[in-house]
């Protein structure tokens, strides 16, 4: 017989005397536990678990624990306490898993009656195989195909129904210890969401900024002290989106105390809120915290229409879609002047009636102080463009002439003003246009309109050539 070599030995001996350490069941609860929730898909555990530890070695087993938690992240630490191992044990019960366990042992088989299709039979059969489909004997005959259900006598021993984190210990004295963990965890994000509410007068809008917390990973956290880093921050896990659930929401009144929203502060590249209160997160589910609010913002909207010029030539007219947005400036001036967080911004604005009805939505990236924030809402209904390319010639092999008519019409009673930019590829110069236009980059050429009431009369018309070479 073969000997057992010399590092097999020393592992075997090494895995029987975990075995022997003396056991500490979870702490009753947890203190101190606060959350740096990031919003990549995970967060920063610190927590405090008091447990009463022996002297000399022992197995510290903490029950209360996400299945989302990253086992190398883990550090743990206690006055008198040292620790020389960690083990982690996910949920394991599958149907895989109690099957594998179940190989060579009985259990019992619910089948189709061969005698009455409509009825059932119970039998007892032991499981001799599990790879893609379970395979039975039943007395003396091995039987392969569909069945209702299994009934199993009782759980396999080895099989974890919760998460456990277990600390391998060594303790200088006996006594009750503070265990102070800290880890980091998946399955929890957050995200900005903005409700801006424009007036009626179109020039001011209020600016509300929530957080919204969503916790996927079953493990509720009560009265914890949350902080929320905003930023890309860098991982190697994919980043998991949000799903949908309950929504347990904070609303903020109009004469709420601004004090209680969260201070934002700087981090390295990031930004960080730190939320005052303590807050209850579900272990499915969402909350929602005020984050800042503006309550008299000056807003703009403008109208914009662009098009790729190309050098090719087009025949009939054209019709190009006017782009509405919403624009303001991340000011102290304008009630804000903070690091506003990437997030979905709704926009708010009075009909006839002064209710309010949705004007659109739009993602904004991660907006610095003195930034603008740009909110593209939608297309515009009143004010539309057509051109026409009413003259087309070839100067030489790589260089073209053209000439455009646009038309521009405004059903709305008012004046709308309209940035018209057409875009063209290498080299290109203006030979004549009917109005001053600019040239906001070495690419385009913009025309800033005023566009009177059109209704059914002469629209306002744009012309110009251009000479193109490539």
């Amino acid at each position: 017989m073969p000997t057992m070599p010399k590092l097999e030995r020393l592992m075997l001996f090494i895995a029987a005397l975990l075995l022997l350490l003396p056991v500490q069941g979870r702490a009753a609860g947890t203190t101190g536990a606060s959350l740096a929730v990031y919003n990549s898909g995970r967060a920063l555990v610190e927590e405090s678990r008091s447990v009463v530890l022996p002297k000399g070695a022992a197995r510290v087993v903490f029950k209360d624990v996400p299945a989302t938690l990253e086992p190398t992240s883990v550090r743990a630490s206690a006055q008198g306490m040292r620790v020389v191992g960690l083990e982690y044990e996910a949920p394991s019960i599958t149907v895989q898993s109690l099957l594998d366990r179940y190989v060579g042992r009985e259990l019992t088989v619910i089948l189709p009656d061969p005698a009455d299709a409509n009825a059932r039979v119970q039998r007892k059969a032991t499981l001799v195989a599990n790879d893609g489909a379970p395979v039975f004997q039943i007395g003396e005959e091995i039987y392969v195909g569909s069945y209702e259900a299994l009934l199993l006598p009782q759980l396999p021993a080895g099989l974890s129904a919760v998460p456990a984190l277990t600390l391998i210990t060594e303790n200088g004295n006996e006594g009750r210890r503070d265990v102070r963990l800290s880890y980091l965890m998946g399955g929890i994000n957050w995200r900005a969401d903005y409700t801006v509410i424009v007036d009626a007068a179109g020039k001011a809008a209020s600016v509300d900024a929530w957080a919204t917390v969503d916790n996927r990973s079953g493990h509720a956290h009560a009265e914890s002290a949350l902080k929320l880093v905003a930023g890309d921050v860098r991982q190697a896990a994919p980043e998991r989106a949000m799903g949908k659930g309950m929504m347990v929401t904070r609303s903020m009144s109009e004469d709420m105390d601004m004090a209680g929203q969260p201070v934002e502060e700087s981090f390295s590249e990031y930004h960080v809120y730190t939320v005052e209160r303590p807050v209850d997160i579900p272990g499915s589910g969402m909350v929602q915290l005020s984050l800042f609010s503006a309550p008299k913002a000056s807003v703009r909207q403008e109208l914009s229409s662009r098009y790729h010029g190309g050098i090719g030539q087009v025949s009939g007219p054209v019709s190009q879609a006017v782009a509405l947005a919403l624009r303001f400036d991340n000011t102290d001036a304008n009630g804000l002047g903070r690091a506003m967080p990437a997030g979905l911004a709704r926009v708010f604005m009075p009909a006839s009636d002064n209710r309010l009805l949705l004007a659109g939505e739009a993602r904004l990236g991660h907006v610095g102080r003195g930034g603008e924030v740009d909110l593209a809402l939608g297309s515009s209904f009143d004010v539309a463009v057509t051109r026409t390319q009413t003259a087309f010639s070839r100067l030489g092999k790589n260089s073209v002439e053209m000439s455009w008519r646009i038309e521009v019409r405004n059903s709305k009673p008012d004046p709308r003003a309209l940035k018209l930019t057409d875009a063209y590829p290498g080299q290109w110069k203006v030979t004549a246009a009917s109005r001053d236009y600019t040239t906001p980059d070495a690419g385009s050429l913009q025309f800033d309109l005023l566009v009177p009431p059109t209704g059914d009369g002469a629209p306002l018309i744009i012309t110009y050539t251009v000479q193109v070479s490539y």
